[in-house]
């Protein structure tokens, strides 16, 4: 007798990510005031539902939080990977720190410029502006790690120091290259005269983007250059 298949995910974890993916669209949209029914009505579930796999409304938004942690975390755990066996040699290779960075920064305009990423980007904004303990979360899993690399990278390439506020402060504008065009979406889709961010329209970007940031690593090398100079 043949034995179906054992499903990845058993019903009550797809109930859960249904509701998750649910209250990431909601919180995204009304943070904290979004009500649980609308949450249930959303994810097709029984409004129930919520109480049991999460206890309440406040552990559904840290729920959802985690998962955007872990969506971000395993979306650039190559990327990461590739940091930390850089920056552990001993010797320099400035077109190999360059090379990551392009890469990074090109996967995170590719998931910002996605639809399908839209309400985790609400969710952040929202965190941003009003932190709540979710922040945190989310800061001190994936967005300090990252950002802490990167300021590395471009200390290493640049000849910086990382922990200097000047350099973490040009790594956060470098950052503001890929971020304008998720939060100013709607500007530059007016401006373009598209409807969306389809296949063509991301590789401009891309191509722009990556363009500015190479601007942006001479630029601040050859500024760190004449410093030394001058002493």
């Amino acid at each position: 007798m043949h034995t179906p298949p054992t499903p990845v995910t058993s019903r009550g974890e797809q109930a859960k990510n249904t509701l998750i993916n649910a209250a990431i669209a909601q919180f995204g949209e009304y943070g904290l005031h979004a009500t649980t029914r609308d949450i249930a009505a959303l994810a097709g579930q029984n409004i129930a539902a919520i109480t049991y796999y999460f206890g309440s409304k406040e552990e559904l938004y840290m729920a959802s939080a985690q998962w955007i942690a872990d969506f971000i975390e395993q979306n650039f755990l190559s990327h990461v990977q590739s940091a930390e066996a850089i920056l552990s040699r001993p010797l320099l290779d400035k077109a190999e720190i360059r090379e990551l960075i392009h890469t990074a920064c090109g996967h995170m305009i590719d998931l910002l410029t996605a639809d399908e990423t839209l309400n985790l980007s609400k969710f952040i904004s929202r965190e941003q502006l009003s932190p709540t303990p979710a922040y945190q979360l989310i800061h001190d899993q994936v967005i300090a790690p990252m950002h802490t690399y990167l300021t590395s990278l471009i200390g290493r390439y640049t000849g910086r120091d990382p922990l200097d506020t000047e350099t973490i402060l040009h790594t956060h504008a470098l950052l503001g290259q890929v971020l304008a065009f998720r939060l100013g979406r709607e500007t530059i889709l007016l401006r373009t005269g598209w409807t969306t961010f389809d296949k063509a329209g991301r590789q401009q970007i891309s191509d722009v983007v990556l363009s500015h940031i190479d601007f942006i690593l001479q630029g601040l090398s050859v500024e760190r250059g004449k410093a030394r100079d001058e002493k």
